[in-house]
């Protein structure tokens, strides 16, 4: 599948599905959505392409530290200056504050993202039982769609590492 149908797919299933039924932004003034140059968001592999030929997105993509394919392969990073096109971002944005979780067995879960504990009162204050049911269900399912591709599969393996190896303020899961 090419990787722009792929999240074409995948953005779509959250184009009416959000954490919780009213508008979080209006919680904490967006604070998810307040980037800069220093604060985004990983893109997951092959999903630069979405932003090839996109203008005034209000989204870029670099390249990052970080590293998967046991180091072989650089992740890209997307920024905004907190006013991106809603329809353009990534999908990481589109899931926070879950992440699937790719334990050391193998073994893939949806956790809260002990990143958005430092800018989610949602991820502070809910369960995953608590989040939206069809929202935590399309994460799992896009998920489950995405560790079928060895590259990502990789890239969230290796993003688990990181996660567990950060000395996170909070490391509920």
């Amino acid at each position: 599948m090419k990787p722009e149908k792929l999240y074409s797919q995948l953005y779509n299933l959250f184009d009416k599905s959000t954490p919780v039924a009213a508008d979080c932004g209006k919680l904490c003034n967006k604070a998810c959505c307040d980037g800069d140059d220093k604060n985004g968001m990983y893109l997951f592999p092959y999903e630069k392409v979405m932003y090839k030929n996109v203008q005034d997105s209000g989204i870029s993509v670099s390249k990052c530290d970080f590293l998967y394919n046991n180091g072989k392969t650089g992740a890209d990073f997307a920024y905004c200056n907190g006013k991106c096109d809603r329809k353009f971002r990534p999908l990481a944005c589109r899931i926070f504050p879950l992440l699937p979780y790719i334990d050391t067995f193998g073994n893939m879960k949806i956790i809260k993202d002990p990143r958005a504990y430092a800018v989610c009162p949602l991820a502070r204050a809910l369960h995953i039982d608590d989040f939206d049911a069809r929202f935590v269900k399309n994460v799992r399912r896009c998920a489950k769609l995405l560790i079928k591709f060895d590259d990502i599969y990789n890239y969230l393996f290796d993003l688990s590492r990181l996660i567990d190896d950060s000395d996170w303020l909070f490391k509920e899961r």
